[in-house]
This record gives C-alpha cells, structure tokens and sequence, in this order.
C-alpha cells in the first residue's frame, strides 16, 4: 500500500526512530568538536600570540569550515 506517493516501508517507525538517532549522534558530535577547540584555545593564544579579536576569527572560521564540509556529504 502506498501513502502519499512513497510506500509504507519507507514511513515505518523504526526507520524515523533511525533517522532521529542518527541526527542526534551528529548533534552530540558537533558539540564535542566546538568544545575540543574552546579547550585548546588559551593554548593557541599563548603560543601563537593572539588577541582575542584574532581568537574569534579561529573559532568561526573553524566552525565555518566545519559546517561547509558537512554540506558535502
């Protein structure tokens, strides 16, 4: 039987149950990485000797090309 044009396998509840577990995993991933690079930033900043204007920038930029490489997959 189909609904709305896909069949029924593919609107099960375990698959949707899946799909969020999935979602959440990548969530909880990218909360860990963003917290990994706030740890090692005082280390950065004294090696390299940034300011904390140039600290912002790391972290955008970090978070910036984090999510464009999401977009490829």
């Amino acid at each position: 039987m189909q609904v709305d044009g896909e069949p029924k396998a593919l609107q099960s509840p375990t698959r949707k149950l899946v799909l969020l577990v999935i979602l959440c995993l990548a969530q909880f991933l990218d909360g860990v990485n963003n917290s990994s690079l706030l740890s090692a930033l005082p280390a950065l900043d004294n090696s390299m000797g940034m300011t904390s204007s140039q600290s912002t920038w790391v972290i955008s930029a970090f978070q910036l090309t984090l999510r464009h490489s999401y977009s490829l997959y």
